[in-house]
């Protein structure tokens, strides 16, 4: 009788409620574990692409670099696919989240130039990943619109701050509207990086890109870059 009277108070609970909790906590952890096993084997993909094409990346070649099997790898992705577009997926959120604290930089001009030089970072931090989503984009699937849906976030971003300095609404009312003035700012960077990092080129190079966008970004918008 004592053991047994002890036994609630190792649990936490004397309602039965501790076995449950104990349960759930396991269930916490185990699921904390597999998001980390899966950010490892994304990982592991993205230093693959440094060396393999996305074409001639494969799950055998994951599951070996990651020391895991391949049953293992398929627990987590269908296929190599959609490692590559969760690696898509991962890069353009990152990217969207640092761009979405530049929201609130004081003017235009500065947001501008803000906006191109972390898309620039961006790329130099996933190169590999961001030449795989535009060579992915270049088929007409899902796999086009979800890469145009990505960007249009970013477009989206720049309409509302747009929006937010009424003075240049007449500038952009002859490209359509603030939106589909954004919409050309986001693809013109999205190419010129792209041909950018897709050859050798020094941070010098890059830094003079990054300018370049940034005054071509103010000229369609219509704005004086004060800078």
């Amino acid at each position: 009788m004592t053991s047994r009277a002890r036994t609630p108070e190792a649990g936490g609970s004397g309602d039965g409620t501790g076995s449950r909790t104990g349960r759930t906590r396991r269930f916490d952890d185990s699921a904390r574990k597999g998001d980390r096993r899966r950010e490892q084997l994304l990982e592991t993909a993205e230093r693959l692409l440094e060396t393999h094409a996305p074409g001639e990346l494969t799950i055998e070649r994951v599951a070996e670099a990651a020391g895991v099997s391949r049953s293992s790898l398929y627990f987590y992705f269908q296929g190599k696919w959609e490692i590559v577009d969760q690696l898509i997926e991962r890069a353009s959120q990152q990217m969207f989240e640092r761009d979405r604290t530049l929201e609130a930089t004081s003017d235009l001009p500065s947001y501008l130039r803000a906006i191109v030089t972390a898309a620039a970072e961006g790329w130099r931090q996933h190169r590999v990943v961001f030449l795989a989503a535009t060579e992915r984009s270049a088929h007409a699937d899902e796999t086009t619109d979800r890469w145009r849906s990505t960007m249009g976030r970013f477009a989206d971003a720049i309409a509302r701050r747009i929006d937010a300095e009424p003075d240049h609404a007449a500038a952009v009312a002859a490209l359509g509207g603030s939106r589909a003035a954004a919409e050309i700012v986001c693809w013109m960077v999205e190419r010129n990086l792209f041909m950018h990092f897709s050859r050798p080129h020094r941070r010098a190079e890059t830094d003079q890109l990054v300018g370049a966008l940034a005054v071509a970004a103010l000229r369609i918008i219509g704005v004086a870059d004060r800078a």
